[in-house]
């Protein structure tokens, strides 16, 4: 059994290991289909890309909201203005009052959900957007240039919804039984939380591309998204080798934030975009603590922590990638340990696996 003394003479370096998953998937779940009528009435069907918890999906996507425009140029005509979509019991979307095709005009539709977000804008102009907590999925289709009338049957306008944010999970784990890692606090550092979105001008029912995905300017305003925060000891997680899910006691799970470049330039400039992690560590066996103690760099303390803990930062740019796209689920593994025979933190060059999955390393 190692002694007090025995640990603090030795050197820790405190490792992350970071995987960072982006991914999209289909629903397979398919839109209803009608009965054949001989019908201009305008009908609507929707799907989105993801299925996983927390995200608006196609099962749990009961409203969507919709502007339409007809003719070309710089100044279309408003044909539906911001009308409410509903899921019906039966799974048939219905909405009042009921529109018919124009004669001889194409029609955009442009389709978003939750019904907030746009709020007195329209989506033929940015859309400033505040993702203040973080917590609520945003999803966009478009249907460009469509036409329909009597005679043709089951004329319905399908949107394929695309996820205009970016999501962002992390966890934590520690795999040496010598130690207890107990973590106090977990957030996002220095993110933006406003900006402009712009719906794409072709089909989100079309593959990904340039024209068929939203994209972002302007984003602004940096600011904290706390992940997990400890009130009382009792709120205190210890880490185990099974990695825990950081989220917070009264929103747990994943966070919905704007895409935005990432920077890491560890120079106490303040722009620098990082995962803070409030943690102690101690033995195991006899429950001494190990870090941080008087050999832990001053920007490690954290100055009147309740639990006397030290500070942890982890790049959340990395030489693979410096920005989160839109649509993407990016998930941060954090695995906190010790190794006596190192007696600084370093971190170790990222690999890139492939367009949707990238894996990045601390160590």
């Amino acid at each position: 059994m190692k002694t007090q003394k025995s640990y603090r003479n030795s050197a820790y370096i405190l490792s992350a290991y970071a995987a960072i998953i982006a991914s999209a998937c289909s629903s397979t779940d398919e839109p209803r289909s009608l009965s054949e009528e001989q019908s201009n009435e305008i009908r609507f069907a929707a799907n989105t890309e993801f299925s996983r918890a927390g995200d608006i999906t196609t099962s749990n996507l009961k409203t969507f909201n919709v502007y339409a425009y007809t003719g070309n140029g710089t100044s279309p005509d408003l044909f539906m203005d911001n009308v409410e979509v509903t899921k019906s019991t039966s799974n048939v979307w219905t909405y009042d009052p009921v529109k018919y095709w124009p004669s001889k005009k194409a029609v955009d539709f442009y389709a978003f959900a939750p019904a907030s977000w746009l709020g007195t804008n329209t989506p033929l102009a940015g859309v400033p957007y505040d993702a203040s907590d973080g917590t609520e999925d945003i999803v966009y289709a478009v249907s460009p240039n469509l036409t329909g009338g009597a005679g043709l049957s089951n004329a319905q306008v399908i949107f394929n919804f695309r996820h205009a944010l970016s999501k962002l999970t992390v966890k934590m784990s520690s795999s040496n039984t010598e130690l207890k890692v107990m973590v106090t606090n977990v957030a996002l550092s220095n993110l933006n939380s406003k900006g402009n979105f712009h719906f794409p001008s072709g089909s989100t029912a079309d593959a990904p591309g340039d024209q068929t995905i939203g994209t972002w300017t302007d984003q602004n305003t940096p600011m904290p998204y706390l992940m997990h925060m400890s009130q009382v000891p009792d709120d205190r997680i210890t880490l185990t080798s099974t990695a825990t899910d950081m989220g917070t006691t009264t929103v747990p799970g994943s966070r919905y934030l704007i895409p935005q470049q990432l920077v890491w330039n560890n120079n106490g400039s303040g722009s620098d975009t990082y995962i803070a992690v409030m943690c102690s560590i101690y033995d195991a066996k006899s429950g001494t603590k190990l870090w941080p103690n008087e050999n832990t760099p001053t920007e490690n303390v954290v100055e009147g922590s309740t639990f006397g803990d030290g500070l942890l930062k982890f790049p959340l740019s990395t030489s693979a990638f410096k920005e989160w796209k839109p649509g993407c689920h990016y998930v941060y593994n954090l695995v906190i340990n010790s190794n006596s025979d190192m007696g600084a933190i370093e971190f170790g060059a990222p690999a890139v696996e492939s367009f949707v999955s990238v894996e990045t390393s601390y160590q």
